[in-house]
């Protein structure tokens, strides 16, 4: 059954093999790398440039954010945050990288409302997914674990 989780051990079952999930730390640890990236170069130029519009640099920033995401979790599941915290995203039907679609329904549904889809996850008790993961068909798992490899219990 895709999706059972082990309680004891934090791991859910992927494509053929089970494996272990990102951690909560890591997650954290990942967005705000990513954020930081992107918020920071974007927020002194916009706000240079769009002086006393918050709310358009805002969605301005959100819309990078998306497009940032988006980008670079096609290939490989993992943006620069991610890689740091050794935790990527994949397919729970396969373990392949998300793929365009995917990573859209992800990026468009988990960033502009970061908080929401944080605390889904949080009360997910057996994949720790959010509602993004979950329309998307997505899970994040420690980065470093091959979703071939079926670990002992």
């Amino acid at each position: 059954m895709l999706g059972r989780h082990r309680t004891d051990v934090h791991t859910a079952e992927v494509g053929d093999g089970e494996v272990p999930l990102a951690t909560l730390g890591g997650r954290i640890l990942a967005r705000l790398v990513d954020f930081a990236i992107v918020f920071l170069p974007s927020y002194v130029v916009l706000d240079w440039v769009l002086p006393e519009k918050f709310g358009t640099v805002v969605a301005i920033i959100l819309l990078e954010m998306v497009v940032y995401d988006l980008l670079f979790t096609i290939r490989t599941g993992a943006t620069p945050g991610k890689r740091l915290a050794r935790i990527k995203i994949v397919r729970m039907d396969s373990g392949a990288p998300p793929g365009f679609l995917r990573a859209l329904i992800r990026a468009a549904l988990g960033l502009p409302a970061s908080v929401m889809p944080a605390l889904t996850a949080l009360f997910d008790e057996r994949t720790h997914r959010g509602g993004h993961d979950r329309l998307a068909g997505t899970v994040v798992i420690a980065g470093n674990a091959s979703t071939s490899a079926i670990i002992d219990e």
